[in-house]
């Protein structure tokens, strides 16, 4: 647990000890060079025993002999004498030491057993680590520059004057980029960190104490390894109760970065979808690139939008043009504008100009720069607009600077939120862009960037989920076949064929006979998640075919499959035709709920690759809405006269497993339905195959 000293010791140090300070290492001159500069009004202790004084100061042999007691040691020496620095470190009673050192964990299995030694020690002994292998920290309100990265290096913009920007990754060397792009912006950092590999303090905690400082009002954070969950929730809960914000990018989502699973849910679940889900529904907002991280947490330095719906104010009609063709794959709509509106901007608009949304104020901004601001306020007046997206093209010198100014007049008068898209010369608008940007007004190169900062912005609270009351089964652990499970899915209401395990083909022909009409004959393994590849289920077999058929998908399992554990041929009757569905669920992981899966289904799930994600539970309502965002939704809805499916149905049987998954919490390996047959309306919905996988409770 972090305690004020640790704060104190990471943010306003009163003494700092450079271990390792050297004049001949430019990084190693750059932690003395950096603290001096940027105007440390502490005491700064170089630590080196081949020099007396470095940087025009007293240098010491070792910590034991400094002439003083220190808070925060910064640690740049071989990592096999890390330790011992560390340990004479909290000996002089210093809260902090950052270890800059490498060759940990991130080397190899020697690397990391030294980090587990360094982890240990902190524990031990109450020094707070952070690092090894990072680039340090500078918290610009102490004038403390703790760092030797080259970005810090460049100097500090000015702040955002809506309140500061902190970064904390993973990453030294993407983090220097984050400093040197935001300067490119013309807005300076006002806190940067870098955990490195995190052996004591985590990037998580130390957003958590950054967010409680009160210069800061936006965190943008880069993950390579995610916090757990209830750190994580607690984080950004505590960001809303404080009215800041959070912004996350973070790696390893790609499918070259995650664990291969058995399941079609495993295979279409992107990695870390608890967190993504979690993070959106705190009203926290994920980017995908740097220049993303950068730009948006500049925007949450402004208001947010209400809802998506925009006001398009342009200086070029094919630039409006572009932003309505662009906004809707965005989620973004641009309305008409009201009457009122429309009256309001035509004096301001010349004759050849558009007052219908995109507004177009055509080049004759040049002439008088200060009537643009006019007409986005106009805009953002209308009741029907969200926010104003402003297009400019080939607008520079004099008259970028008064159409800044304008905009700045315009943004203070309304509490709606303004994006700009800029596409000229970087040199010809970069101060006026710099202010706009320091204001909380995000200025972009293109619309497209534009508006996918915008949709970002827009926020999506969780849905409220009314959670019905069922008769939870007992579920063994394990991983359990259909006809294993066909008990789950009864104790839960969800509807499934009739039929019964078979022992041996001969038992396969006398239920065949009891079922009577076309049945379906499915291997039943564990070791079988994809029964159809591997030759296991034969349908429309007929009762005097059943032992011929169960026979045949033994030898082809067998033959496929030869280690594979067998407990028989489930027999079934064949369900009737209908829309197929998958609903996977994703266990528990690390404190985040479980994910709950729903898209189109059977054979061909991976192929389109058309599902949507939602953490359990979900209700009714939440499952019908789910359904609604599938690409195949027309199909159950009645596509072309067709009739339409039981959607009731199959939402009743969505909730349902998702709200058996969130009781089994972190029991759940995986749970999956594929598919779940949608009937025409009224007719319900059926499990037509079911896998389950769960490990025993406490």
């Amino acid at each position: 647990m972090s305690t004020v000293s640790d704060v104190d010791a990471l943010f306003r140090p009163r003494a700092v000890a450079v271990v390792g300070a050297s004049e001949r290492s430019a990084m190693a001159a750059r932690l003395t060079d950096f603290l001096v500069r940027d105007g440390f009004t502490g005491t700064v202790h170089p630590v080196n025993p081949r020099y007396r004084e470095l940087h025009g100061l007293p240098c010491y042999p070792s910590v034991d002999q400094l002439p003083g007691p220190i808070d925060l040691v910064l640690v740049m020496v071989p990592a096999e004498r890390v330790l011992d620095v560390v340990a004479q470190c909290a000996q002089a009673g210093a809260s902090l030491a950052v270890v800059l050192s490498s060759g940990f964990a991130e080397v190899d299995d020697a690397g990391a057993a030294l980090q587990a030694q360094l982890t240990e020690l902190a524990r031990s002994s109450g020094i707070r680590v952070l690092g090894p292998n990072c680039q340090g920290f500078i918290y610009r309100p102490g004038a403390v520059t703790a760092s030797f990265s080259s970005g810090a290096g460049i100097g500090s913009a000015p702040p955002s004057e809506t309140g500061g920007i902190a970064y904390i990754g993973q990453s030294g060397a993407l983090g220097g980029s984050v400093l040197g792009m935001a300067a490119d912006r013309g807005v300076g950092l006002t806190a940067w960190v870098s955990v490195g590999n995190q052996a004591d303090l985590t990037a998580a905690e130390s957003a958590a104490l950054l967010l409680e400082e009160p210069d800061l009002r936006v965190l943008a954070c880069y993950f390579e390894q995610l916090p757990r969950g209830a750190q994580w929730s607690r984080l950004t809960a505590r960001a809303a109760e404080l009215g800041k914000h959070v912004v996350v990018l973070r790696s390893g989502r790609s499918d070259t970065g995650r664990r291969a699973a058995a399941s079609h849910t495993g295979a279409l679940v992107r990695s870390g979808a608890a967190f993504d889900l979690v993070t959106e529904r705190s009203g926290a907002v994920l980017v995908d690139d740097v220049d993303e991280l950068i730009d948006t947490a500049i925007a949450l330095g402004g208001p947010r939008p209400a809802g998506a719906r925009l006001g398009v104010v342009t200086s070029s009609g094919g630039a409006g043009s572009l932003a309505a063709d662009q906004a809707e794959p965005r989620g973004l709509g641009i309305p008409e504008l009201g009457p009122a509106t429309q009256d309001a901007l035509a004096p301001l608009i010349p004759p050849f100009g558009s007052l219908v949304n995109p507004v177009d104020v055509t080049a004759q901004v040049i002439n008088d720069a200060g009537q643009l601001g006019q007409v986005c306020e106009a805009v953002a007046e209308d009741g029907g607009v969200d926010a104003v997206l402003v297009l400019l093209t080939t607008l520079g010198g004099r008259t970028a600077e008064q159409i800044a100014e304008s905009l700045l007049r315009a943004s203070r008068a309304t509490a709606k939120p303004s994006a700009v898209a800029w596409q000229y010369s970087h040199a010809e608008i970069a101060e006026p862009a710099a202010m706009l940007r320091r204001a909380g007004i995000p200025v972009l190169p293109s619309t497209s960037a534009a508006l996918t900062l915008l949709s970002r912005l827009v926020a999506r609270p969780a849905p409220a989920a009314e959670v019905a009351e069922l008769s939870w089964p007992d579920v063994p652990a394990g991983e359990l076949t259909e006809s294993a499970g066909a008990g789950v899915l009864d104790a839960i209401g969800v509807a499934r064929p009739r039929g019964r395990l078979a022992a041996d083909p001969a038992e396969a022909g006398i239920i065949a006979r009891e079922l009577g009409g076309e049945l379906v004959l499915k291997i039943q393994s564990p070791d079988v998640p994809h029964k159809s590849d591997a030759g296991g289920v034969h349908v429309g077999v007929s009762a005097t075919g059943a032992d011929h058929a169960a026979q045949r998908i033994l030898d082809a399992v067998k033959e496929n499959v030869p280690d594979a554990r067998v407990s028989g041929v489930l027999v079934q009757e064949l369900v009737p035709a209908g829309v197929e569905l998958l609903v996977g669920v994703q266990g528990s992981r690390d404190g985040y709920p479980p994910v709950l899966t729903v898209g189109m289904g059977g054979v061909t799930t991976e192929i389109y690759g058309d599902v949507v994600a939602e953490l359990a539970p979900v209700d009714v309502k939440g499952a019908h809405d789910m359904l609604r965002r599938l690409r195949g939704w027309p199909l159950l809805d009645g596509f072309r006269g067709s009739q339409r499916s039981d959607v009731d149905g199959a939402a009743q049987a969505i909730a349902a497993l998702s709200q058996l998954a969130a009781q089994l919490g972190e029991r759940l390996v995986e749970l999956e339905v594929n598919p779940l047959i949608v009937h025409p309306e009224g007719r319900g919905a059926t499990a037509a195959d079911l896998l389950l996988n769960s490990v025993p409770g406490d």
